[in-house]
């Protein structure tokens, strides 16, 4: 057997999404480095022209690429399990050919949609220096997910996990960079959030670079005589088809994770200058305090055009922190799929029954307290990262709502992936797409309410990942038969989330500082774990295929965490 057959075998769900789980923890570390003085830096306005352009650059991603490395991933990991190594190298040739068109395509899609966009969402005009900048970045990320979904089908997370990082510091280093030197130049927020955009796509080049350097030094390890025993590989033409007939439905499913963000930035902003037109007075009345601390800092005073660009930019601060958790847990889906996806293909049921739950408990375990405890402590924590009283004012709420919301959406992205896996992947598109339906009616409704305004885009988000989460779960019962622990992988994460969200809003209550908004963080997360002891949480098995596993499974026994 290989080395890298070893590696292979030890790369379990729960190793592999270790390795993913540590690299996106450190990317979103890097990320926060990134955008939260990046905030501060161009100001709440300038965060709005960077979060429209990015709002609109990700679902256009999503239809160009997000979906095959899904497809290149479950294929290589079915043709392992059965050894058909031909077919692996042969996906991985198709799959260069047909991402490089996806990327062309999307490219050209997202320079016809520049104008159309930028004249019917902002009045003034300037989110079209960001879009410019961000646009190139899909020819980068489509080489990037060729790669990505290659190694990951070979369960070897470790080229997804650098290749993350490397963008991630690219996007710091570069980014941030780039956005100070033009605002000390320009002293422009629209220029420099543009700025901000191509430093992002410089670091997905650097990213892309190192899989392609790395794939040709280092390749995949699949050995001569592996490909000797193997048989011949099926003609290029049916493997396309397979490939395209994988990825179409996944490529619509994959706008799960981006869904929200794409109706937002269609609609809100659209919405909100309508609101404006009818009711600046309401709103200025309504926001006065936040409108005047931004007057007070800034070159040029927000103008009634500016204002639906202004409360955009609060949103993509409350959804900058939303989306650090179904980010986080869309890797374990990452991780899952080809595991999933082995055990299906040999209809292995006790290897199902034991994924599934094991997926749904590691995604509770992360999602539930940390979106409890964002709506716990929503407000002081937007006051601990920003600096503008409109981060606080207009934030807090709308992070309250996206918490609740991000616990349902953390949770609906590997429930996605399990389904694609057992070869299903036509049923999230139809979940996806009903939940989409009631997020614009939702939205349509709520924000053109002068009352609610901004803060209907959260609620709407809510309602669309509440319906996708129970609808998504429903299927995965319906069509593999296997019914998840609900007290071992919900119940028991909950009550102690609750517990731990009950903990952080008690210690803030004290007082509004920033050092107890930071000591209320650490007393959640000590009342989580030991609430999750308490309850007996944790199973030998949780610990068992992970590194250094048994010596962690000796500790807790040692020290009664586990029973």
């Amino acid at each position: 057997m290989s080395d890298f057959q070893n590696k292979r075998k030890q790369q379990s769900f729960e190793y592999g999404a270790i390795i993913l789980i540590v690299a996106t923890a450190l990317v979103k570390i890097i990320g926060a480095v990134f955008k939260i003085p990046l905030s501060n830096l161009i100001g709440d306005l300038g965060f709005g022209y960077f979060s429209s352009a990015y709002d609109l650059f990700l679902p256009i991603y999503s239809l160009a690429m997000a979906g095959l490395p899904i497809a290149v991933s479950r294929i290589v990991a079915e043709n392992i399990a059965v050894n058909r190594f031909k077919d692996v190298r042969q996906t991985l040739k198709i799959a260069r050919k047909a991402f490089l068109v996806s990327g062309i395509v999307g490219f050209t899609l997202m320079l016809l949609l520049i104008y159309p966009f930028v004249k019917i969402t902002d009045p003034t005009g300037k989110t079209i220096y960001s879009i410019f900048a961000i646009a190139p970045n899909l020819i980068f990320c489509c080489i990037m997910s060729t790669y990505r979904g290659y190694y990951e089908g070979l369960r070897n997370m470790y080229p997804t996990a650098f290749s993350n990082v490397i963008e991630a510091l690219g996007k710091l280093i570069l980014g941030y960079g780039f956005a100070f030197v033009v605002m000390k130049l320009t002293n422009n927020v629209a220029y420099a959030a543009a700025g901000a955009m191509l430093g992002i796509t410089v670091g997905s080049m650097c990213a892309a670079l190192y899989l392609r350097l790395n794939y040709k030094f280092k390749g995949d390890n699949i050995t001569e005589n592996e490909l000797e025993a193997s048989a011949d590989a099926i003609p290029q033409r049916t493997a396309l088809k397979g490939l395209i007939a994988i990825a179409i439905p996944v490529v619509l499913t994959s706008l799960a994770n981006n869904v929200a963000s794409l109706i937002d930035v269609s609609m809100v902003k659209l919405q909100l200058s309508q609101l404006v037109e009818n009711s600046a007075d309401y709103l200025r009345e309504m926001y006065s305090e936040s409108i005047a601390d931004f007057n007070s800092t800034a070159a040029t005073k927000l103008t009634d055009g500016g204002i639906p660009t202004f409360l955009y930019g609060i949103r993509g601060k409350a959804f900058t922190l939303y989306n650090l958790i179904p980010t986080i847990t869309s890797v374990l889906g990452v991780s899952a799929l080809p595991v999933l996806a082995s055990s299906w293909v040999v209809k292995d049921k006790s290897a199902i029954k034991k994924n599934i739950d094991s997926i749904i408990k590691m995604t509770a375990l992360i999602a539930m307290p940390a979106g409890i405890g964002l709506a716990a402590i929503s407000g002081p924590v937007m006051g601990l990262l920003y600096k503008s009283t409109a981060s606080v004012e207009i934030g807090g709420p709308m992070l309250s709502i996206f918490g609740i919301a991000a616990v349902f959406a953390g949770l609906s992205l590997p429930l996605t992936s399990m389904l694609q896996a057992i070869g299903k992947q036509n049923v999230p598109v139809i979940n996806i797409a009903i939940g989409a339906v009631i997020k614009i009616i939702v939205n349509y409704v709520l924000v053109g309410i002068p009352s609610i305004n901004i803060l209907g885009a959260p609620i709407g988000t809510l309602c669309c990942y509440l319906f996708i989460f129970f609808a998504n779960i429903l299927c995965l019962i319906k069509f593999t038969g296997v019914i998840p622990s609900i007290i071992k992988v919900f119940i028991k994460p909950l009550i102690s989330s609750v517990f731990s969200g009950a903990a952080a809003w008690a210690v803030t209550s004290l007082s509004d500082s920033k050092i107890v908004t930071l000591a209320s963080i650490i007393v959640a997360g000590i009342v989580y774990l030991v609430c999750l002891i308490i309850l007996n949480a944790f199973e030998e098995e949780d610990f068992t295929t992970i590194p250094m596993g048994k010596s962690i499974v000796k500790f807790c026994k040692k020290h009664k965490i586990l029973r």
